[in-house]
């Protein structure tokens, strides 16, 4: 079956896209409105845009009711977020964090999500992250009516010491999107074992 885009709806194009583009990444990020409050979400549409300088980039569509999502208006307002690596562990509390609340009710909070300061001018970030890098407003680019792709530049880069190699050749488990689904990592081969 051939599907045409141009005659699809938005939910349309984002269902085939959320089962074929997979394993997704999943960006857990936090940021902080105006008021103080801490807004903890993840976003599967993510990923590496450039390595230098480190680019991010992180599909938004608004709300259920058609309202700016909560990241978006804070990183608009603020200029900061801190994206964080979701592994197993991280789980629960992240589907949790998917639901749609009152934009001045934390996610952290309300499902009792601990954090902590990694560095004191960004976002904290989930306890038990071993990966986060802290990002900076870069770009917002208005593709379209129903969707805007928010480029984020990483700053600094937390590697938590229980994982992190002087060689840079640590292993994660990060957690991917597939469809529905979440892809939780059982096996690792190493590229030079597929020669």
């Amino acid at each position: 079956m051939n599907i045409s885009f141009n005659d699809s709806s938005p939910l349309t194009k984002y269902k085939i896209l959320s089962n074929t583009i997979t394993p997704r990444p999943i960006a857990w990020i936090s940021t902080i409105s105006e008021n103080g409050v801490l807004n903890l979400a993840p976003f599967s549409f993510f990923g590496v845009l450039s390595a230098d300088p480190v680019i991010f980039s992180v599909c938004i569509s608004p709300k259920s009711n058609g309202e700016i999502k909560d990241t978006l208006k804070n990183i608009l307002k603020n200029q900061k977020a801190s994206i964080s690596m979701i592994e197993q562990n991280n789980l629960k509390s992240l589907h949790q964090s998917s639901q749609e609340l009152p934009y001045e009710v934390s996610e952290a909070i309300n499902f009792n999500i601990g954090m902590h300061i990694i560095h004191s001018n960004y976002p904290p970030i989930p306890k038990e992250i071993n990966v986060a890098f802290m990002c900076e407003f870069y770009d917002l680019l208005n593709i379209g009516k129903n969707s805007q792709s928010l480029l984020l530049e990483a700053k600094e880069c937390f590697i938590d010491d229980k994982v992190y190699t002087q060689d840079l050749h640590f292993i994660l488990k990060n957690i991917g999107r597939v469809g529905n689904y979440y892809q939780l990592p059982n096996q690792f081969i190493q590229s030079k074992d597929l020669l």
